[in-house]
């Protein structure tokens, strides 16, 4: 009898611990990341995000013109962080992003993103520091720092994270006709250089 209550008292203490544990990771997967309040606010505008689109469509136009033509072409296309986001909020409000709200920040070398998934229950806080390198001719972003609320999270998180944004990246440009060459960040500034693909 003993050890059956002693049992059920173990069995008790363990459920308590794991039910204490469970609040206390839910509390700080609530919290807003410690990134978050590294990064400078940024007041978005149609212009902007109207600035975007064009120097977008603009890029594109002088690939499409290389490529048809059979040059070999340098191309730059030079954006802000200003212009990012207020595109970043264009497509929310279409209802093609899925997040409640999402915002980067071109430091010296290295970005900073931050971003309110919708979860089940509660919404993730998410936050991210990293930089971006070339390989092979494709963009390659490296993650310094990750965050979900304040959780603690090993660093295997960084790696996975970084992992699945360099998929995303890489379905993204797959097709692309250009090889980047060069990707700078720096002054609010994201500046992407490459030189046109011929197919020769």
């Amino acid at each position: 009898m003993r050890l059956i209550k002693g049992l059920i008292m173990v069995i008790g203490i363990i459920g308590i611990l794991v039910t204490g544990t469970l609040l206390i990771g839910y509390y700080l997967y609530s919290l807003s990341p410690p990134i978050q309040s590294k990064m400078i606010p940024i007041l978005p505008s149609p212009d902007a995000a109207q600035s975007f689109d064009q120097k977008i469509n603009s890029a594109k136009d002088e690939i499409d013109a290389a490529v048809n033509a059979g040059q070999t072409k340098e191309i730059t296309l030079t954006i802000t962080d200003k212009e990012v986001n207020s595109k970043l909020i264009e497509i929310r409000a279409a209802g093609e992003l899925p997040a409640r709200d999402a915002s980067i920040n071109f430091g010296n070398d290295q970005f900073l993103a931050y971003a309110v998934v919708d979860t089940p229950g509660i919404n993730a806080k998410t936050a991210m520091i990293g930089q971006v390198e070339i390989v092979n001719g494709y963009p390659k972003i490296v993650i310094e720092d990750f965050n979900l609320g304040k959780l603690p999270l090993p660093e295997s998180a960084d790696r996975r994270v970084e992992q699945l944004l360099n998929v995303l990246v890489r379905l993204q440009l797959g097709d692309m006709p250009l090889e980047i060459t060069d990707i700078q960040i720096n002054n609010h500034e994201l500046t992407v250089t490459g030189t046109t693909k011929t197919g020769k």
